[in-house]
């Protein structure tokens, strides 16, 4: 008798379980996505199923946090062997960007779910991460402890499906204490040994990965949610041996975004930058395989204040320094006499550029008419005698308008980055080339000077198919030599360095159409407001038609 009573109470409740079964699974589901719309995410849900083994388990996961950061997982499943586990199969957080994080599988165990304190510990791949939360009447106390964590076992981190890191052992906590008010943090992290990715985009190949370096970081601040502030008053972090230091705080994040930023970076070592982030110092500069590639040191003092949503509002100071390498690589020295570029012709092939006084070809800074060089530095580098080489003064403004328009809209880069991508760089697209760039940058001007500079950019720089050169470039395009160029024809020179190929369908007619000439006007306009021309020869140059020259026609008639 007592038999058949368990038998058919066990019947009974196996019954309840299997009708109840489909209302828990919904209430489970209602509750997980009520929870996410509360913080401002949504939760989807492929399925979910409860039983005995797992407890719970959800498939085809995904959570949408908001400003196009997304998580998603194959499966999230809830187990008890010997006490409760969460297991989470092929994780991955996307971020702008293209950033992806992955987590391929994890396994966690949890303690005191139930109370007001919960314990997560990682137990697969590996152990050494521990999440902890605390509650109390101001609101909940987050730990984050990492013990020689080997980061690259349990994440891959990619960029456009290559990856940034690899390896890395991490030592270190996050504190956050998040109340009504606001969420305060505090980082205090060191990862050594970690190898960055080759910080390459649009390569046919997988980049090489960095030589191995160290990572500290350490900062608090706090999200102020009354004030709409996010506020980090000090920043201390190690990358690649060098110091950086600074403050942040951002205001009205939700209305019209204020940013105030400092930012101070010392010993920046070149050398060590390149290699620890996978990119080759590049052959032209004719430094010996295998030996130590000095480079040189900077250090930069950047501050940042103004409105987001006004890039041009932003004020933006600069304090650079840099101290040149002992012996100054080859292909930097070279530059100061006469020497031979090599430029990459239409056809692919190479084309010798003979940067000597001996060339017919070449022009000295001295024959260059003064309107012409006003006219080149108001529209490629207004400060180009004022900077040590990078204008950090325009890179916020064009980052913001480049973000707003979806795209390159606008560029930074100063005469001498300009040359040093013309002399050293091939074209590939890379992510990371603005490093290299850089790097030369600082060697340029340290061994040629602001003269040699501006004069060998006016020898090689591209105007058009196989076109290089100022003196090429004035009689190709008008049949005259620089000295006899009028206002408007320099403008139309100038006006079509930022794409010399890209312009050719603008004056495929014979004369610039309506676009171009609004960029030549607006340069006049530029060359009247600061009075390198006079009023009457500003309006002759608007009224003045720019005819160019073809290969079977007569030189243009002189004004």
């Amino acid at each position: 008798m007592a038999v058949t009573a368990v038998l058919v109470a066990t019947l009974v409740a196996t019954t309840a379980a299997l009708l109840l079964k489909p209302v828990v699974e919904r209430a489970v589901r209602a509750r997980i996505e009520a929870a996410a719309m509360r913080h401002g995410m949504v939760a989807r849900i492929g399925s979910v199923h409860v039983g005995l083994w797992p407890l719970l388990r959800l498939d085809a996961f995904d959570l949408d946090l908001g400003h196009g950061a997304r998580l998603r997982a194959d499966r999230v499943a809830v187990t008890w062997p010997g006490r409760l586990r969460v297991t989470v199969r092929s994780a991955a957080l996307t971020g702008p960007a293209d950033l992806t994080l992955n987590v391929p599988t994890s396994a966690w165990n949890v303690s005191n779910s139930q109370g007001k304190e919960l314990k997560l510990e990682l137990v697969k791949p590996q152990h050494g991460l521990s999440v902890s939360r605390r509650k109390d009447a101001v609101g909940s106390t987050w730990i984050i402890e990492a013990s020689r964590l080997d980061v690259g076992r349990l994440v891959d981190l990619r960029r456009d499906d290559h990856p940034l890191l690899q390896g890395g052992i991490a030592q270190g906590r996050v504190d956050l204490l998040d109340s009504a008010a606001a969420l305060r943090f505090r980082v205090n992290m060191d990862v050594r040994d970690v190898r960055f990715g080759g910080l390459a985009e649009g390569a046919s190949e997988v980049p090489r990965p960095g030589s191995p370096t160290n990572i500290a970081l350490h900062f608090d601040g706090a999200w102020l949610r009354d004030h709409d502030t996010l506020d980090i008053p000090a920043i201390r972090a190690t990358v690649a041996g060098a110091d950086l230091s600074g403050s942040l705080a951002l205001r009205d994040l939700d209305a019209d975004p204020a940013v105030d930023l400092d930012l101070g970076v010392q010993q920046l070592d070149f050398g060590l930058l390149l290699a620890a982030s996978g990119l080759e110092v590049p052959e032209a500069l004719g430094m010996k395989p295998g030996t130590r590639r000095d480079l040189g040191l900077a250090t930069i003092d950047l501050a940042v204040q103004g409105r987001l949503k006004e890039p041009a509002s932003l004020s933006v100071t600069q304090k650079i320094g840099f101290k040149p390498p002992g012996t100054m690589p080859p292909g930097i020295a070279r530059l100061r006499g006469d020497f031979e570029f090599s430029a990459q012709a239409g056809s692919g092939s190479q084309r010798a550029i003979h940067v000597s006084p001996s060339s017919p070809d070449f022009i000295a800074l001295q024959e260059i008419p003064p309107l012409f060089t006003r006219t080149l530095l108001l529209a490629e580098d207004s400060s180009f005698y004022g900077h040590r080489g990078i204008d950090l003064r325009e890179l916020p403004s064009a980052l913001l308008t480049n973000w707003s328009r979806g795209g390159a809209a606008r560029g930074a880069s100063t005469i001498s980055q300009q040359l040093a991508k013309n002399l050293f760089l091939s074209r590939d697209k890379q992510f990371g080339r603005k490093l290299q760039e850089l790097a030369i940058t600082f060697l340029l001007e340290s061994a040629l000077g602001k003269q040699r500079i501006l004069e060998i950019y006016l020898n090689i720089i591209e105007w058009g198919p196989d076109l290089r050169g100022l003196r090429p470039a004035a009689l190709h395009y008008f049949r005259r030599e620089p000295a006899a160029l009028t206002p408007a024809q320099m403008a139309f020179l100038v006006a079509i360095i930022p794409g010399p190929i890209k312009y050719q369908s603008s004056f495929s007619n014979g004369s610039p159409g309506p676009g171009l000439r609004q960029l030549i006007d607006d340069l006049l306009g530029k060359l009247r407001s600061v009075d390198a021309i006079g009023e009457e020869e500003y309006q002759r140059a608007l009224r003045e038609p720019i005819t160019l020259a073809r290969k079977d026609s007569d030189p243009p008639p002189a004004n």
